[in-house]
């Protein structure tokens, strides 16, 4: 009993004792943990921290989103017939027979797509591996420029083959295959290019080799096109065959992936 009522008293006490406290105490004289220190302060007002982050990058992503949503929304059908269309055959002769040209309005956002989206993961290739020391603007106006002068010239000369040579039919197939190839590639490329400027968990090599697998199937694959539709075609020499796609199409690349691994090694 003494126990619980000597308690009771130094409860009563502490109760007091706060009651007493004023409320508005002085703050400046408690114990600070940012005083008697040897840190030194190297700013007296606040500053605002910049990162170091490429805004042009992710507006131009940016502007490719909302493209691509704006296609699946209002050109959902003719989106899904150029996707099969370059693996399905019946896809690709119904849009042959459709007559879907440069000029149409799928086409030539899927064009810019394609354009913007290579020309993209180019550049982040080179900042990964530092080959070329230039300004970003200027470098992604001439590779993208260059992609679109080399496939320009690479329909023109299809077409005027087929002309000369009086093989329209199989030149427009031929044509259709890489129109299809171009279209493909832009969409699928888009996802590994997100990656690549936003996923920082993840090491850069892992995308970029992401990326460059994806670029060789679909050359693959049109190199297989290429091939059905010239051994198809009666008119068509195979040795010309032949000739064509080994100077034309492999030479090219096989140079661009020596180089590549010249460099980065």
């Amino acid at each position: 009993m003494l126990n619980i009522k000597t308690a009771h008293v130094l409860l009563k006490k502490d109760t007091l004792t706060l009651k007493q406290t004023p409320k508005d105490s002085d703050s400046s004289t408690t114990f600070s943990l940012f005083r008697d220190h040897l840190l030194s302060p190297k700013n007296n007002q606040p500053q605002i921290h910049y990162t170091n982050y490429d805004y042009g990058f992710a507006g131009i992503i940016f502007f490719l989103y909302i493209l691509y949503v704006w296609l699946y929304v209002s050109n959902r059908k003719r989106l899904t017939q150029i996707i099969k269309g370059f693996y399905i055959n019946r896809y690709a002769n119904q849009l042959a027979r459709e007559e879907i040209a440069l000029g149409n309005r799928v086409s030539v956002f899927l064009g810019i797509l394609f354009v913007f989206t290579i020309t993209l993961f180019i550049i982040q290739v080179n900042q990964y591996y530092g080959f070329i020391t230039a300004n970003t603007f200027i470098l992604f106006l001439i590779i993208g420029l260059s992609l679109v002068i080399v496939y320009s010239i690479k329909f023109i000369c299809i077409k005027l083959l087929g002309f000369v040579f009086k093989m329209t039919k199989e030149a427009s197939e031929y044509s259709m295959s890489i129109f299809l190839f171009v279209n493909a590639l832009g969409l699928f490329m888009f996802p590994v290019v997100i990656c690549l400027e936003f996923v920082k968990q993840s090491s850069p090599l892992f995308f970029i080799y992401i990326g460059i697998g994806i670029i060789l199937v679909f050359l693959f694959m049109r190199l297989i096109r290429g091939l059905i539709i010239g051994l198809n075609s009666h008119g068509v020499s195979k040795f010309y065959l032949f000739l064509y796609l080994c100077t034309l199409e492999i030479l090219p690349f096989v140079i661009a992936v020596k180089l590549f691994m010249s460099i980065i090694k």
